[in-house]
């Protein structure tokens, strides 16, 4: 008996990194996985290792109508969680407002138009996970954009978790730390990408990496712990600590 034994899970961004990882745990347990992401061949190969009913959908989160008709198709909604996003960096004076403006469309709205939508067919003892970062917590050089997406995330995760407890639905956010093996999409390239990778090994103070399967780990305790909702899980190495 698997812990999301007859639960459905949607997973966006579900196609590499986290979002994977994610999927693969929750399918693991049992739950039926619907994995959410652009490359329709990539979610399918990884739905058919998952097995159990798992099926991909391509979707691109920060169209709201492609989201409304994702969730639309599904008889109910147990466990939402929303890894899609990209990373964008920049001095302030530097970066284009469109492009924080594009990017707080992705990693904001993306998650909050999955979230408008599935409620709605969420049974009691439902969970969502929403995913954030480390960014409010602890500085990330060029990085206000993400910041104030961050914060945002986590103001909106709290404020649910309290809007949606009398219909028993928990919500809780994910804030990962530098983990590497994802895909995530960012625009630093050369010794500027050398430059980053060093500065955030030198802020995390464990002496190893994080992987997405950590994210995996600490999505399965919040998924399954009925208890916890309105808090914010950094995954993180410490980095937030110091």
């Amino acid at each position: 008996m698997g812990q999301l034994d007859g639960k459905i899970a949607v997973v966006t961004g579900a196609g590499s990194g986290i979002g994977l990882a994610i999927a693969e745990r929750f399918g693991a347990e049992g739950a039926e996985v619907v994995l959410v992401g652009r490359q329709k061949e990539r979610l399918d190969e990884a739905a058919a290792r998952i097995g159990g009913g798992a099926r991909g959908v391509s979707v691109d989160v920060g169209e709201e109508e492609q989201v409304r008709q994702l969730i639309q198709d599904l008889p109910r909604v147990d466990i939402l969680c929303t890894c899609a996003g990209k990373a964008v960096f920049g001095r302030v004076d530097e970066t284009p407002p469109s492009a924080w403006k594009d990017l707080f469309h992705a990693r904001f709205f993306g998650q909050l138009y999955a979230v408008h939508y599935a409620v709605p067919k969420m049974p009691e003892g439902s969970s969502i996970l929403l995913c954030s970062g480390i960014a409010d917590a602890a500085y990330v050089p060029d990085y206000c954009g993400g910041a104030a997406i961050a914060g945002a995330v986590n103001a909106m995760a709290k404020n649910l978790a309290v809007e949606l407890a009398p219909r028993s639905i928990r919500v809780n956010a994910l804030s990962p730390g530098f983990i590497i093996g994802t895909d995530i999409k960012f625009n630093l390239e050369g010794e500027k990408a050398i430059e980053f990778v060093k500065r955030s090994i030198a802020d995390t103070p464990l002496p190893y990496h994080g992987h997405p399967e950590d994210l995996a780990d600490a999505a399965l305790f919040l998924a399954t712990c009925n208890f916890v909702t309105g808090q914010v899980i950094e995954v993180d190495g410490g980095w937030t600590a110091t």
